[in-house]
């Protein structure tokens, strides 16, 4: 006879749908505001996503050589 454990993305699912919940119920009671990024914040955002990106590679160059 099998045992029905949840699956690891069964657990995680259930925990991101819970905090989910919590983050509407924060956004409906005014506790969390969600805006959108502005222009110049996704202009840093971008960039520092592109150093890392860089970095990364350069890292993976350097193991590889």
């Amino acid at each position: 006879m099998t045992m029905n454990r949840p699956t690891m993305r069964q657990l995680s699912d259930a925990r991101n749908r819970t905090r989910r919940e919590e983050m509407q119920v924060a956004i409906a009671a005014g506790r969390l505001t969600v805006r959108q990024m502005t222009p110049q914040e996704r202009k840093e955002s971008d960039a520092h996503r592109l150093a890392g990106a860089r970095a990364r590679a350069a890292r993976a160059e350097r193991r590889a050589s």
